[in-house]
């Protein structure tokens, strides 16, 4: 990727007026403090005049909780007013929009002067963020890195407001209360934000066909949010797609996926035998049950060859009963960052996975929903990968995944027999003498 595309992965298109206008935002707010008005001087015996700068004073320091939470509602009323010029959703919720920002920057502006703010500002994020969560819910829209960081950004204004006043008495019950509101609003949010994402992620897999032609023209003429939210890039589900500049997939590319299934599916009937696999350098990874068990080839990886469908770096099984049924391939580059070719175009998609290496068990996992990883962890992101499928499933061979009561039932119908020794080793049962046995 490009340094354009790498910021625009996971940004949705109709979104990126809101982004420009936060991020225009310290330039206004500089521009419209040059250009005020000086203050004119008191009259004599009046009251001297308090600037907003100097009202909000603690123990003889600026209140900065004030000033955070006037920058974040400026945020937000910036990102709302901005949202309406990027996609037109109807007047109901452009008028949404408009109101909602405006709402913001009231109360920014009031947090800013030092005047009462907490309670209005605490009632407008929670409903703009219900709101957000029911569009997301409901399909309306996929969760996007601007949508979900300016959610962040909400939930940071609402902890701020939900805190005790420092200058009113300390009370035990209501530091507790703000504190578990705010675990549970950002554990709601964050829970609807990966089911959102992980749910349109799964979409895309189970809205294309069999058959690459018909694939490559479901892509083609996705036009509802985008292509299907293809703009998301399933950043947020700890996935990355690379975005596609066109969608719509030429006659030569559907050409290119058709011959890549096929002479994936040609060469894998060496596989078929789990037993084959193995002896071919494929190795069984320690819980080797379930219906997406993958076997990689470590030399396979490492020989420089890419989407070679006699050498396919992972193979992917159904392993359940003492039975086997190869599904299809994982294609893996050999070095993280590099793109991978696409002689499909937008059929032959590639992925990659955000990954976070902790020193606490299990040692690994996803991304937060809010794109981060946890203490004492580091951000990783895994080479480019992509499914081929060789069986004849309903996603059609370039799926990311599988449906699995589909690989159930057709696991049940095709798995060959396995070895009696490994066939024991994933049953639990002791193995019988024989020729996999002892």
């Amino acid at each position: 990727m490009n340094p354009i595309e790498t910021f625009t992965v996971g940004i949705a298109p109709m979104h990126v007026p809101a982004l420009v206008a936060a991020m225009l935002l310290p330039v206004l707010v500089l521009v419209v403090r040059r250009l005020r008005l000086p203050v004119l001087p008191d009259a004599a015996g009046a009251a001297p005049t308090v600037r907003p700068a100097e009202r909000s004073i603690v123990n003889g320091q600026p209140d900065l909780v004030r000033r955070w939470v006037a920058w974040l509602l400026g945020i937000a009323a910036a990102v709302h007013l901005a949202l309406p010029l990027g996609h037109y959703d109807g007047v109901l919720l452009t008028l949404a929009y408009l109101g909602s920002g405006a709402a913001y920057a009231w109360l920014a502006l009031r947090a800013y002067e030092g005047r009462r703010y907490r309670l209005g500002a605490s009632l407008l994020v929670v409903a703009t963020l219900i709101a957000y969560l029911v569009v997301s819910a409901t399909g309306g829209e996929e969760p996007d890195q601007v949508g979900i960081a300016t959610a962040l950004v909400e939930l940071l204004a609402l902890g701020l407001c939900l805190a005790p006043d420092p200058q009113a008495p300390r009370r035990r019950l209501a530091r507790f209360a703000a504190s578990a509101t705010m675990v549970f609003v950002t554990l709601v949010v964050g829970v609807a934000v990966w089911a959102g994402t992980i749910a349109a992620h799964a979409a895309t897999d189970t809205d294309v066909s069999a058959d690459p032609a018909q694939v490559g023209t479901a892509l083609a003429h996705s036009d509802d949010h985008e292509h299907a939210h293809d703009h998301a890039a399933r950043a947020q589900a700890g996935i990355i797609m690379r975005p596609q500049a066109d969608h719509h997939a030429t006659p030569e590319q559907v050409e290119a996926a058709r011959a890549l299934a096929e002479a994936t599916a040609a060469a894998m009937t060496r596989y078929t035998r789990l037993e084959d696999a193995i002896a071919a350098g494929f190795v069984l990874p320690a819980n080797a049950s379930g219906m997406d068990v993958h076997m990689e080839n470590p030399a396979f990886k490492r020989d420089g060859r890419v989407l070679d469908p006699e050498r396919p770096e992972t193979l992917v099984y159904a392993i359940e009963g003492g039975r086997a049924t190869l599904l299809g391939v994982v294609y893996v580059m050999e070095v993280a960052g590099v793109p991978a070719p696409q002689p499909g175009g937008p059929i032959t998609r590639w992925h990659a996975h955000n990954l976070c290496l902790t020193a606490l068990p299990p040692g690994f996992g996803v991304v937060s929903p809010f794109g981060s990883c946890p203490a004492l962890s580091v951000n990783l992101t895994t080479p480019e990968m992509m499914h081929v499928w060789i069986v004849d499933n309903p996603s059609g061979p370039f799926a990311e995944g599988l449906d699995a009561e589909w690989v159930r039932a057709y696991h049940a119908e095709h798995g060959l027999p396995i070895g009696p020794e490994r066939a024991a080793r994933h049953s639990g049962r002791q193995p019988e003498s024989g020729p996999y046995g002892r």
